[in-house]
């Protein structure tokens, strides 16, 4: 919320569950609203390093006044300054590209700001970009996929370093993009068809962390993306419809659209709002006190299933495969299936793609809750599919731990 205050623009944001307030240094309600939102994105993804000057000043001074830990890029990281335009740093360069104009106000900023972070672990802050070229980028790559990320994930990662070139050429910092000169793997290098039983599944879930299992069986029952589900907040769920709610700004598509909830959903969802009732407040939190992230969602999820002894193992985002095939194999609508996953519609017999708001959009929602309770969550066994590796794991067929 943004209120004036004699001359002053003040903000009311909620942050970890509390209220917390702080003036700001903006002229207009549309600069302070902009420094709200950037704060709460920043809250959100847990990562400060996109934040401009003013921005990042309030947000620290929220922090401090608290007497929380900062968000990471919340307090000035010193590299040694660079002596010229080759001696760039990466975390300069990446802040020169998230400030650009273009793509500050791109719908995708966001998601160039998850791919960077990536980026940033493997090369470093202090890596100077000009001992960044195809060699270090291919590796990278072959970093990556060693981590189990799907080529299409590692394809928007190398788009944002090529971005980042691209706008250091326009400054004439750099003269090549070498990014542009490296191929992505595609989804069908590494393919990956996964469907992961009811009982596996069950058995990863009981040993993760107590604050990530609700989030894990949200993806499970909904089919939703992880940004969508970590997004997601109290006033999004509508209790009574028994609907989720998102937003246009929400979601990848950037179209608003209901997620029904399951029956097995609703007190997974009762447990994890408990008794707050702050509508922007995060549905998810980390021991009730700050909302996870991607990467804090990923490392757990990764060493229980390990411990499981799925190998290969599924991933986070399989969970949403499985959603799918658990939705097919139920006899769910292709149109409610597609819109409620935020896929393209297919293209009908013209070669026009059918509205995504066509039989969906005019179901009810009473309509859609009946259909998801149809929804059964047991297709057979486990089966991971990489490339040419197949693996069928099952009670019987666990692999030895180590």
């Amino acid at each position: 919320m943004v209120r004036k205050r004699g001359k002053m623009w003040h903000l009311q944001i909620p942050i970890y569950g509390v209220e917390v307030g702080a003036s700001t240094p903006a002229r207009t309600r549309k600069e302070a609203e902009a420094i709200e939102a950037a704060i709460k994105r920043a809250v959100r993804i847990g990562d400060a390093h996109h934040l401009e000057p003013v921005e990042k000043a309030v947000c620290l001074r929220i922090f401090t006044n608290r007497g929380w830990e900062p968000l990471p890029g919340l307090i000035a990281e010193a590299p040694k300054p660079a002596k010229g335009p080759q001696d760039l740093f990466l975390v300069d360069a990446i802040k020169m590209t998230l400030s650009d104009p273009e793509v500050r106000e791109n719908p995708n900023r966001e998601r160039h700001v998850y791919a960077f972070a990536h980026i940033r672990d493997f090369f470093q802050d202090d890596r100077r970009v000009k001992e960044i070229w195809v060699p270090e980028i291919k590796a990278y790559i072959a970093s990556r996929q060693s981590e189990g990320a799907t080529g299409s994930t590692i394809g928007k990662e190398k788009a944002a370093l090529s971005l980042m070139f691209k706008i250091l050429m326009q400054h004439r910092i750099v003269s090549d993009n070498p990014a542009s000169m490296v191929n992505a793997p595609s989804d069908e290098d590494g393919e990956r068809e996964v469907y992961v039983s009811h009982s596996d599944f069950m058995e990863i879930v009981a040993k993760l962390p107590q604050w990530e299992q609700p989030i894990i069986l949200t993806l499970y029952y909904t089919g939703m993306r992880r940004g969508e589900a970590l997004g997601m907040t109290i006033g999004n769920i509508d209790w009574n419809s028994r609907m989720i709610r998102l937003n246009k700004n929400q979601t990848k598509e950037h179209k608003s659209k209901r997620v029904p909830i399951c029956l097995p959903l609703i007190p997974v969802l009762r447990k994890a709002v408990g008794d707050r009732n702050d509508p922007e407040g995060s549905v998810f939190l980390i021991d009730g006190e700050r909302p996870p992230s991607e990467d804090s969602l990923r490392k757990p999820w990764v060493k229980v299933v390990s411990d499981v002894g799925l190998a290969p193992g599924p991933t986070v985002h399989d969970i949403r495969h499985v959603w799918k095939i658990n939705a097919m194999e139920s006899g769910m609508d292709e149109e409610i299936r597609r819109a409620i996953m935020g896929h393209t519609p297919r293209k009908n017999q013209n070669g026009r793609r059918r509205d995504i708001h066509g039989r969906y959009g005019q179901a009810s929602d009473e309509h859609l809750v009946k259909v998801i309770d149809t929804v059964t969550y047991d297709h057979g066994k486990t089966k991971i599919l990489v490339a040419a590796t197949t693996r069928i794991n099952d009670e019987k067929k666990r692999l030895t731990k180590t």
